[in-house]
């Protein structure tokens, strides 16, 4: 274990401290990382859980995430003449690594990246339980597929933190990231181990692992390049970071139970178009007097559309009527507050 950075904080006797505790290996294996960088190569790095949840990952990764920002920043660590590695400059600018690096959905990933300066390390906290849900994994896969189309060339360090590795897509999982940090516990569910696998490891772990049943059993099917342990230290507040974390999941929860509303109101609205022979125009006035608001028949279209999946075929007086109100294809007034799919998770 080495002492890495010269960042300032105390610990929980409120004694000043200078830096903190990080695996020999796993720190000389972030050194390149800014001059990597530097070559215009995407920078992504997986921390797992083998499978499991509150083990670690998000503790792990923040320590490695304020490393990289720190070196990024200017700072540098070097062995001395002993041989032992030591901070030899320090940054010249603004570490930058805060609860601002840190997200827990793909949108958020998005925004923050527009929103950070170039080279800034984000940390797409994915934490929670239930993602063996195929829904979950789907959504999440494809939030990262968006994420690299849009703001792949925006020069940042991404680590995504999850609890399976093998839920990824191998798009991220293999292609994309640089490394995988694997945190699991000992023999007497103690936290603060890891193993660490190299772009070559890793990606003959996902494809060994692939194939067989069982997390322990995926897990060992190709050796670490080494193992560590690390330690409690965490880069943000940590009142913060699990209130940040609790408005998150509640906030997706929230989104899984407008999905399955909005999936209920467009069977309703269906079954009204099958069963009383109502036009789309009649239903639209219904419900424009209901919501004392303008719900166009287009709008009732696209609703019973998410149902059918049938093509839409508009009439120039919808469109005209639609331009005058304002309207948008596919715009969504009846009650769903995001545009989201009809599949709840």
């Amino acid at each position: 274990m080495v002492i890495v950075t010269d960042v300032r904080w105390k610990d929980e006797k409120g004694d000043p401290k200078v830096g903190y505790y990080m695996d020999g290996y796993l720190m000389q294996n972030m050194l390149p990382i800014p001059k990597f960088l530097e070559k215009g190569y995407d920078v992504v790095g997986i921390v797992s859980g083998h499978g499991k949840v509150r083990i670690g990952k998000s503790t792990i990764a923040q320590q490695v995430g304020y490393l990289i920002a720190w070196l990024c920043a200017g700072g540098k660590m070097e062995q001395d003449a002993e041989g032992k590695f030591v901070v030899t400059k320090r940054p010249t600018k603004d570490v930058g690594f805060g609860m601002d690096n840190i997200v827990f959905s793909p949108d958020e990933l998005m925004k923050k990246a527009y929103k950070l300066p170039k080279g800034s390390v984000l940390i797409y906290d994915e934490g929670r339980a239930g993602l063996d849900s195929a829904r979950a994994m789907e959504n999440i896969n494809k939030g990262m597929q968006d994420f690299f189309q849009e703001c792949g060339v925006l020069g940042h360090i991404i680590l995504i933190v999850l609890p399976n590795f093998f839920k990824l897509h191998e798009d991220y999982a293999v292609a994309r990231s640089l490394f995988l940090i694997d945190v699991y516990n000992d023999e007497n569910y103690d936290r603060g181990f890891f193993n660490f696998y190299n772009e070559l490891n890793k990606e003959k772990l996902f494809f060994f692992g692939k194939k067989m049943v069982g997390v322990t059993a995926k897990y060992m099917q190709t050796k670490p390049n080494f193992f560590g342990r690390f330690g409690p230290w965490l880069a943000v507040d940590k009142k913060e970071y699990e209130e940040a974390k609790k408005l998150a999941l509640a906030k997706k929860r929230k989104s899984r139970i407008e999905r399955k509303w909005k999936k209920e109101r467009d069977i309703a609205l269906y079954l009204m178009k099958k069963y009383s022979g109502m036009t789309y125009e009649a239903i639209s006035k219904e419900f424009s007097i209901i919501l004392n608001e303008k719900v166009s028949p287009k709008t009732i279209r696209y609703a019973i559309n998410a149902i059918t999946h049938e093509k839409i075929g508009i009439d120039k007086d919808e469109v005209e009527e639609d331009e005058e109100d304002g309207e948008e294809d596919g715009e969504d007034i009846l009650g769903s507050t995001e545009n989201v799919s009809n599949t709840p998770d």
